[in-house]
């Protein structure tokens, strides 16, 4: 009655209301379970692509730094060869450079025997004309006189 006095009539509506609101009430949760499920797959796909990328990120970093290791290697192989090379350059270079000043210094000594052996021979031959000369004009004195005493 005292439901009736205060309004019994809409106590049973209440009643509806509760077992209406009970019923969206597990309506709800079931949604936000359903939700939350479907967030929690796509937050797992989420990580598990973000895991592929980064695995595959890594297999490309560790093929580059391999490729650039490699090209490392290369360039250090071409500059050792490339020294190895110019030393061998430079060696057989100070080689020539030596046996041609070997060469220089012979080919002076020889100019020098052959101008000491022509100034020899110069010298020779001016004594050689000398004592001709001298010998001549000894010849022309000697027949001057007899030329002179003849006359």
């Amino acid at each position: 009655m005292a439901l009736a006095a205060q309004g019994g009539v809409e106590a049973v509506p209440d009643l509806a209301d509760a077992a209406e609101l009970g019923a969206t009430n597990r309506q709800l949760e079931a949604a936000i379970r359903a939700v939350r499920t479907t967030l929690e797959n796509e937050r797992a796909r989420g990580e598990a692509a973000v895991l592929a990328a980064h695995a595959e990120r890594a297999s490309e970093i560790a093929a580059l730094k391999e490729t650039i290791q490699a090209l490392r290697n290369r360039l250090e192989q071409a500059q050792t060869a490339a020294d190895a090379a110019i030393q061998s350059a430079r060696a057989a270079a100070n080689g020539e450079v030596a046996e041609l000043r070997k060469i220089i210094v012979a080919l002076r000594s020889s100019l020098e025997v052959e101008r000491a052996g022509r100034d020899s021979d110069a010298a020779v031959r001016r004594r050689a004309f000398e004592q001709e000369r001298a010998l001549l004009e000894d010849q022309i004195r000697v027949m001057r006189r007899n030329l002179e005493a003849a006359s």
